[in-house]
């Protein structure tokens, strides 16, 4: 019995020792490999510390595959319609070697010239479509914008316009009154896009160089195709026009007042000319802008202030009563010989060779600017060489 436990202690032992000689080898094994790697690593820091390199550095990337121009026409078009605008100077050179490909691809043949030209045709004009959105977008300009505009200024000019100090009589000393509060409604009626350059930091610049640039690269391949066209001298040109049409504060009164204004266009007869009717044109706008309903032209008053202006070039005197006056001593004489039998009012001139003219030296005329922009319904105009007559009216009578 002794000795059979004597035995199991024996076999224990012999267990363990041979366990750790098994283990042992391992776990030297494995300090020895760590130790090395360490000693490994010392040596590439002491030598990189040598050369004069970070250490620490990480391990630099190697450099992207350099882009490809591909090896079709059809695929230059592409890189250049695609890369035209980017940023990247690697998308750059592509778009000059695409540019350069297509130029010498061409040569002097001209079907070839004509399918190129073909494929870029109108693309630098939708392009610069697309630029002048998007600045109109950055910039947070928009036509509700520029209205209040208009909404908070119409009160202030109709005010110094209306003001009894602002007259005739005084060589109307309170014109520069008048200018200054309508000049915010000049701004924004004539020239949104200006207007928004100036006031909301709209770049059209920018983009315009880029745009101008682009012309330049397709007018080496194809010579047309660097030309804007005709009405425009330059991409800015274009994108202003382009940006009046998106920023239109215009369209709510031209709406309201369509029907006046197409039967004016359209109105033939009698003593009206063509000035006459663009004399109107000039007028209505300014009235629309100050908020005003457009006049609808009587071909009756016309030939009233017709007869008025031809009278007055005659005898070169102006003058709204003339004794002896042929058609009638007084303007309400005359319109109701020319057979209307409403009221009228009357502004005449002299000094004025266009219509449009007539409108603005009226304009710096107190009494005379306050009728314009009467509560009239209608209006007749005629001229004789540089005199003008306006006659305006309420109602419809004598039509």
């Amino acid at each position: 019995m002794a000795r059979s436990k004597l035995m199991v202690a024996f076999t224990l032992v012999f267990a363990l020792f041979a366990v750790l000689v098994v283990i042992a080898p391992a776990v030297s094994a494995q300090d020895d490999d760590d130790f090395f790697k360490e000693l490994r690593k010392k040596k590439a820091r002491e030598k990189a510390i040598a050369e004069g390199k970070d250490p620490d550095a990480e391990p630099e990337e190697a450099p992207p595959a350099k882009p490809k121009l591909p090896p079709t026409a059809a695929g230059w078009v592409s890189t250049i319609q695609r890369k035209w605008d980017s940023d990247k100077e690697s998308d750059q050179q592509l778009v000059k070697e695409a540019a350069e490909a297509l130029k010498e691809a061409v040569g002097s043949e001209v079907e070839l010239r004509d399918k190129v030209a073909e494929d870029f045709e109108g693309f630098k004009e939708k392009e610069a479509e697309k630029a002048i959105t998007d600045a109109i977008r950055s910039s947070g300009v928009s036509v509700d914008r520029l209205r209040q505009v208009l909404e908070d200024n119409r009160p202030k000019a109709l005010a110094a316009i209306m003001d009894p100090a602002y007259t005739e009589s005084d060589g109307c000393k309170k014109q520069p009154d008048v200018d200054a509060a309508c000049k915010p409604l000049f701004d924004v009626w004539r020239n949104p896009v200006g207007y928004a350059e100036e006031h909301f930091k709209l770049d059209i610049s920018t983009p315009a160089a880029k745009l101008d640039a682009l012309a330049t690269l397709l007018g080496g391949i194809v010579e047309r195709l660097e030309k804007w066209p005709e009405e425009h001298s330059d991409a800015a040109s274009l994108m202003r026009a382009l940006g009046a049409s998106v920023l239109n504060v215009k369209e709510k009164e031209y709406t309201a007042n369509k029907g006046v204004l197409e039967a004016n266009e359209k109105l033939e007869g009698g003593t009206l000319t063509e000035e006459d009717k663009r004399h109107v044109v000039v007028l209505n706008d300014y009235r629309m802008m100050l908020g005003k309903n457009a006049l609808t032209i009587n071909l009756t008053l016309s030939k009233a202030t017709f007869e008025h202006s031809k009278y007055m070039n005659k005898i070169k005197q102006l003058a709204h009563n003339i004794n002896g006056h042929p058609y009638g001593r007084t303007p309400q004489d005359r319109a109701k010989r020319a057979g209307y039998g409403g009221s009228v009012s009357e502004n005449c001139l002299v000094g004025a060779d266009t219509g449009e003219v007539a409108v603005w030296q009226w304009y710096n005329a107190a009494e005379h600017h306050r009728n314009m922009i009467g509560n009239h319904s209608v209006i007749g105009v005629g001229h004789d060489g540089a005199y003008w007559t306006q006659n305006f009216s309420g109602g419809g009578r004598g039509r």
